[in-house]
């Protein structure tokens, strides 16, 4: 897969205004990365222009739903001409193993990144099993 882009126009206003018209209508998906190991899961997600105000994050029936409002503030004085980051309303949604332990979810909003920590159950927890001699 190749992205193609093309070259500014002349008439930056115009574009400036595409750019901003496509942002308005758009239902963002952040970029995220899952990672799990034996003690839960790890959620990133990429959120730039967001505090923690304009986000939400729900869990009902082991869906971790994340969305919120991306404000990206550009200078006055600049005019975009191309755009891969937006501003706009976002929405992600997760569907969560039975494994984890939905009810201890840990989030850190730091530097327009969401890290999203989540246990795993006490009872799917890895163990050891003694074994007795008689």
């Amino acid at each position: 897969m190749t992205e193609q882009t093309q070259p500014a126009t002349q008439n930056t206003q115009e574009v400036s205004q595409s750019a901003t018209e496509k942002a308005e209508t758009l239902q963002l998906t952040p970029a995220a990365d899952v990672y799990e190991n034996k003690d839960g899961a790890v959620i990133y997600l990429d959120l730039p222009g967001v505090n923690r105000d304009n986000l939400t994050i729900d869990v009902d029936d082991h869906v971790l739903s994340i969305q919120g409002n991306m404000n990206l503030q550009t200078p006055e004085t600049l005019n975009p001409t191309y755009m891969d980051v937006h501003s706009g309303v976002f929405s992600r949604r997760f569907t969560l193993s039975e494994e984890l332990d939905s009810a201890n979810i840990e989030a850190i909003l730091k530097d327009g990144e969401l890290k999203l920590s989540i246990p795993r159950s006490e009872k799917h927890k890895p163990r050891k099993i003694e074994v007795k001699v008689v």
